[in-house]
């Protein structure tokens, strides 16, 4: 592959990746509200005194919230891992033609994934669930 094409692909993907980002925010965006639509359905029940069959439809959408975000997560992650593989798919394609120092750099710090990433998005979500379920079936008045 000559240098000029090298370039223009690694751009391209570049460009790919860039406009993925906006909608991998606006997807966690929405996750966070309805996150917080989740935990003030819960506290309006327990405020109210919701009865067991409400308290099983807000758990419900709760449980589902919380799904809906790990699986977003994981296709959010994936967009990461994907540009990492066609990054270095590229890279091996290139032959003797390096790829840019921004490219190296993403390769080597995806190399193995992103736990942190991972694991605090597993974190925040699952507090959310809890915060969401537990008030309603664990009454802390008494």
């Amino acid at each position: 592959m000559d240098l000029l094409t090298s370039v223009n692909y690694e751009l391209e993907l570049w460009s790919i990746f860039a406009s993925s980002r906006g909608a991998n925010a606006t997807v966690f965006l929405a996750m966070v509200i309805a996150v917080w639509i989740a935990a003030r359905f819960s506290s309006v029940m327990v405020d109210k005194g919701a009865n067991t069959i409400a308290k099983i439809i807000g758990t419900a959408f709760a449980v589902s919230v919380f799904m809906l975000a790990l699986n977003l997560g994981n296709l959010i992650g994936g967009t990461y891992d994907g540009h990492a593989m066609a990054l270095s798919a590229l890279d091996a394609a290139n032959g003797d033609i390096d790829l840019g120092a921004g490219s190296q750099g993403f390769l080597a710090s995806h190399a193995e994934g992103n736990m942190l990433a991972a694991i605090g998005s597993r974190i925040f979500f699952f507090s959310g669930l809890l915060i969401a379920v537990l008030p309603l079936w664990i009454n802390t008045k008494d």
